[in-house]
């Protein structure tokens, strides 16, 4: 799921096609490697030359200028996973590797859209997804600054599994809203999206201090389908003690634990935990991260202490702003089409299409609704 936050924003235009310039985007696909690997049974290009069917390149003989490989077939092989385009690897500062897949950006979202939302959901759901992903991607790509890539391939940015994570369905949600993105005022927006809100999805405000009309709190009906409707967690008071001393907060014999503080939508602001030695306040976004998100699914929870356990019992899976994923697979089995869903969870955008042919430049525009 995407969270990260960048509060500028610039307009795109692009088309994909044949004849036409591309939108490229760079991924940044692996990091901290001491040891890439690269394959193709077709033959690899090095910074333009041939360059065989296997190359290694080790952090320890690396030159400072970067590398640049593509295949002569449509896939690369790096670390034994396929990617379209080419590979880029850089010298780390650390003195490991960074790896950036650069490609056309409709080719990239056939690695994302499977990889962040089923591929046996609905086509309308899935379609909303790819426009979804596309706008955030091509915010990052606007926002990114001087650094070697735009985007991240983990949760941080969008889960991108290259051409592991492609599939039929997700290819024609991708393909039938080629080009498409939402704006605001003209200009793209981070179209933030989670699993499951809980029945009512978050003001962007409320977590991050981003105050946008299209990013405010939606009432949603995921609760009917999403798999995370209701869910119970218990720790040990040691797990909670041992999970928050990992990022610097200190405290022994945990005795009592309670929250502080709710958003207009129901989340958690503050978990409050008390100890011999005082209070501590823990913001719950932060709570919920050095403990696991997987462990702790969302901050729409209530907290208790009990029989010795602090019991966590809420609802819903993610940050909770923007698109919920469960809510437009329920939209979509009711006949929803993904502009209605876009239009619900991002309200007052619009969904344009902008193309980019030469230097001719046409952009169709078409309201959300």
């Amino acid at each position: 799921m995407v969270k990260k936050i960048v509060l500028l924003a610039a307009c795109c235009v692009f088309w994909l096609g044949p004849a036409a310039a591309e939108e490229k985007i760079r991924v940044a696909v692996a990091d901290d490697q001491r040891t890439i690997t690269l394959r193709s049974a077709a033959g690899l290009v090095i910074d333009g030359r041939p360059g065989g069917s296997k190359k290694t390149i080790t952090a320890s003989r690396f030159r400072s200028r970067p590398v640049r490989v593509r295949s002569t077939s449509a896939f690369l092989e790096m670390n034994g996973r396929g990617y379209r385009g080419l590979i880029e690897i850089r010298h780390r500062e650390n003195g490991l590797l960074l790896a950036v897949n650069e490609l056309d950006i409709e080719e990239y979202l056939r690695g994302v859209v499977a990889s962040e939302i089923p591929h046996a959901w609905e086509l309308e759901a899935l379609k909303a997804q790819a426009v979804a992903s596309r706008s955030y991607a091509l915010y990052q790509k606007r926002t990114s600054g001087s650094r070697p890539y735009h985007i991240v391939a983990t949760v941080e940015g969008q889960v991108y599994d290259g051409r592991r994570g492609e599939r039929r369905t997700a290819d024609r949600a991708v393909q039938e809203t080629a080009g498409e993105v939402l704006t605001y005022g003209g200009e793209v927006i981070p179209a933030f999206y989670h699993s499951s809100c809980g029945g009512q999805t978050e003001s962007a405000f409320e977590l991050w201090g981003l105050d946008v009309p299209y990013l405010q709190g939606v009432d949603c009906e995921c609760q009917r389908i999403s798999q995370y409707g209701v869910w119970e967690r218990r720790f040990s008071p040691a797990q909670i003690a041992a999970s928050l001393g990992k990022i610097g907060y200190r405290l022994d014999n945990l005795s009592d634990a309670t929250i502080a503080g709710i958003t207009p939508a129901g989340r958690v602001k503050q978990v409050v935990l008390r100890y011999p030695g005082g209070t501590l306040s823990v913001p719950a976004e932060k709570f919920r991260s050095a403990v696991g998100t997987t462990s702790i699914p969302s901050v729409f929870f209530d907290l208790e202490l009990s029989g010795g356990e602090i019991v966590i019992s809420g609802r819903g899976m993610g940050h909770g702003v923007g698109l919920c994923q469960w809510g437009a697979e329920e939209m979509a089995l009711r006949g929803q089409d993904y502009r209605s869903i876009l239009e619900h969870y991002y309200p007052g955008t619009r969904l344009e299409k902008r193309r980019t042919t030469g230097h001719e430049k046409q952009t169709e525009k078409k309201a959300a609704e």
